[in-house]
């Protein structure tokens, strides 16, 4: 690869474990080095909620991650989300007591960690604590593992919002319900800051977007599914982000914390400052349904 900062992977095709085994190869001795190197190892796919199974990550495009770990390491990886809602009933419905079978595992409900000092912003852009994962933050290897998704705040969920507010850790509402809109959704200037900011404290190491299925229009989990093809990964979690947002129709610098982010100096988000190995973009991309807030969106700038 020409740069490990700036590189993405793309692989198509329709087996996601395969897909994803591909582009982890593609990796090369980076990846090696970065397994060996890690003491901790944490895998975070995004378990919304296990009404609705496309809304969340698939078992199998974990299970490709776990092929290759487990032939590199016999350590203890984790795996686990802060589902909105029961985490442990995604693992059970969704199929992850299974990937005990592909590696040395163990499942964790993130909304039962211990947790760090963090925050999201209140409207007036002043900061109100809110905890951190400390598996998230502690870990040496960072692996989020998402769907490629809209959504109606952030206009796509791919994997920076996963690792942020999947590692954001509330109290369970009555309704046994992880509710974390009151803190985060307060206005979308302040909320494209909290992922940008929080993101910036605790940086994921490599993200893998499957795109084999996508959710268009109302995500993160009433819009409808549509079959796309392919996979992103980067050790640049913000320029893979950047380059499935293209993907999906979307042009990176209108996602407030990619635009944010990629000021701090954590992109590239532009497709020509990047290196694509794998198909040319524009032959993949589609224009997905957006989300139809996405014109209210737009006010974070």
């Amino acid at each position: 690869m020409e740069s490990e900062k700036t590189t993405v992977i793309v692989v198509t095709g329709h087996d996601r474990r395969e897909m994803v085994r591909e582009a982890i190869t593609k990796l090369g001795e980076a990846w090696e080095t970065k397994v060996k190197e890690a003491g901790q190892i944490f895998v975070h796919p995004n378990l919304v909620s296990f009404h609705r199974p496309t809304a969340n990550a698939n078992a199998e495009a974990v299970r490709g991650v776990l092929d290759h770990l487990s032939l590199l390491t016999a350590d203890e990886v984790l795996v686990g989300d802060a589902g909105v809602r029961n985490t442990k009933k995604s693992f059970k419905k969704l199929g992850y007591e299974t990937l005990s079978r592909s590696g040395n595992i163990r499942l964790v409900d993130l909304n039962d960690d211990d947790t760090v000092e963090s925050y999201a912003y209140r409207s007036d852009m002043t900061k109100r604590p809110l905890g951190f994962s400390k598996t998230t933050a502690e870990a040496d290897l960072n692996i989020v593992v998402v769907p490629a998704k809209m959504h109606s705040y952030y206009i796509v969920t791919l994997s920076i919002k996963t690792h942020v507010v999947g590692s954001q850790v509330v109290k369970a509402s009555p309704l046994g319900l992880h509710m974390r809109w009151p803190w985060l959704h307060t206005g979308y200037v302040p909320a494209h800051h909290t992922l940008a900011d929080v993101y910036a404290d605790h940086p994921a190491q490599l993200a893998i977007i499957d795109g084999t299925q996508a959710m268009e229009g109302e995500g993160p989990a009433s819009g409808e599914t549509v079959d796309l093809g392919w996979v992103v990964v980067s050790f640049n979690p913000v320029a893979a982000d950047a380059v499935a947002a293209y993907l999906m129709g979307i042009e990176p610098s209108e996602v407030g914390y990619l635009y944010h982010l990629n000021a701090k100096g954590l992109g590239p988000i532009e497709m020509a400052e990047l290196v694509i190995d794998g198909p040319k973009l524009d032959a993949l991309r589609r224009e997905l349904k957006r989300p139809s807030s996405y014109p209210s969106i737009l006010e974070w700038k």
